[in-house]
């Protein structure tokens, strides 16, 4: 059967995005909201399906089709350019440009305990908001009087950036905000997730004036965006209403941390292990098309920040980073960050990486099956260059192989993706939008 359907003529449908809705119909966007920005005519708004996540609606009536939108999407196509000489070879294949590794945490004992690793990308965007003249970081944080919403925001001073600090497992788009950083007195820090990173890297290839203001980029690393269900799924597990909520927290205060809800009026404080949280909840709420991304560590960033699993949790642990640096100018930054005190590090072996992210390292392994599959079925895919995923896919065990073509058949036929989303309007999806406010 494998040798039949590798044999097998593939022919997935293509097509000519000219509109980023019909990118959303075929379910490849992946909700970072750079189409927003790049809108020249503000048509675009992004909206919450809480089955699905943050995506863009157009407004058809006003669309000229220019093309924009699609330009920055990275739901649709991402490539590697040619890697530097300097990149550690045995991981390109897996893990894209690394050129160094390492781990620690900020230097700052708050900052260590709050975030959710280490507290490294906060420590990092903090030294150059307070030393490299910067005008601001844009990244993600709670919306304000909304705890169960993630927001972009854009902080200019250490108490705003260190209010929302800690990880974020609900949809968010920084990317619809890249305007805040073209209209900057001077360059920024951005901070987002892998695909946030790569819509960035877009933008700034089709708008100039964006690039000259971007002064450096973190990724964190992401196994994928649960839903608004996910949220709501935690506050059912824990007994809690959404109008009852204070304050929530993913995880942090130690390492990896509590989901902790607090209740207004009592203070009252209901709680969960990581493990629970997303292991048993918010892992079964992540959309399939963030299954299809080949990127978990933030190939496109200048330095990468992650939890380092390889070690032993224990008990009032406050926290490490691993941090992946992709380019001269992370380097650069890691090192001045480094000697004036903002972070303390140590160089580690490269093994050490796919022992940390098994996970991510299966996905990525298990892709070029699940996009093969999905080509099978005539359904569009992403298009992917310099990942080396069949590479990848032939370490794989031949029944590992066959579970990732099953699979993705599975999937596709129970949750009928052999088909566009119809009907997709302003109207229905403010309606869905409205819906999943309520979570706030």
């Amino acid at each position: 059967m494998l040798f039949i359907l590798m044999m097998r003529p593939v022919l997935a449908i293509k097509m000519n995005f000219t509109r980023i809705d019909d990118i959303v119909s075929w379910r490849l966007c992946t909700g970072c909201g750079a189409c927003v920005a790049a809108c020249i005519g503000n048509n675009v708004q992004l909206a919450d399906m809480p089955d699905e996540g943050l995506r863009p609606v157009v407004d058809i009536a006003k669309c000229q089709n220019c093309g924009e939108c699609v330009k920055v999407c990275p739901g649709i196509n991402l490539s590697h350019r040619t890697f530097s000489r300097e990149v550690i070879s045995e991981l390109v294949e897996s893990w894209g440009p690394v050129l160094e590794v390492w781990e620690g945490y900020a230097i700052d004992p708050k900052i260590r305990y709050k975030g959710s690793s280490g507290g490294l990308a906060t420590a990092l965007a903090l030294y150059s908001l307070e030393r490299q003249n910067i005008s601001g970081v844009l990244h993600v944080g709670t919306k304000p009087e909304s705890p169960l919403r993630s927001v972009a925001l854009f902080s200019e001073t250490k108490e705003s950036l260190l209010a929302n600090i800690g990880s974020r497992y609900s949809p968010a788009a920084p990317c619809e905000r890249l305007d805040w950083i073209q209209n900057a007195n001077s360059s920024c820090v951005f901070i987002g997730k892998p695909c946030d990173v790569a819509a960035l890297r877009k933008s700034q290839a089709a708008n100039p004036k964006l690039s000259e203001k971007v002064h450096f980029a973190i990724s964190i690393f992401c196994a994928g965006t649960p839903s608004t269900y996910g949220t709501k799924a935690i506050l059912e597990a824990l007994e809690v209403e959404q109008e009852q909520v204070q304050s929530f927290a993913y995880r942090g205060s130690g390492w990896p941390g509590q989901t902790v809800v607090t209740i207004k009026g009592n203070n009252d404080r209901r709680q969960m292990t990581y493990e629970q949280s997303w292991g048993n909840i918010l892992n079964k709420h992540i959309p399939l098309r963030c299954r299809l991304c080949p990127d978990g560590t933030g190939e496109f960033a200048d330095i990468s920040c992650g939890d380092p699993w390889y070690r032993e949790i224990e008990a009032d642990d406050p926290g490490r980073s691993l941090v992946l640096v992709r380019t001269e100018l992370g380097k650069e930054i890691l090192r001045k960050a480094m000697n004036t005190k903002y972070v303390k590090l140590e160089r580690v072996e490269s093994s050490i990486i796919p022992r940390s992210q098994k996970a991510l390292l299966m996905r990525r392994r298990h892709l070029w099956g699940r996009l093969l599959m999905l080509r099978i079925m005539r359904l569009p895919v992403p298009r992917y260059m310099g990942f080396s995923l069949f590479r990848n896919w032939l370490r794989l065990r031949v029944i590992e192989k066959l579970h990732s073509l099953g699979g993705t058949l599975k999937r596709i036929i129970l949750r009928g993706l052999t088909k566009p989303i119809k009907g997709i309007s302003m109207c229905d999806v403010l309606k869905a939008d409205v819906s999943s406010r309520n979570l706030s």
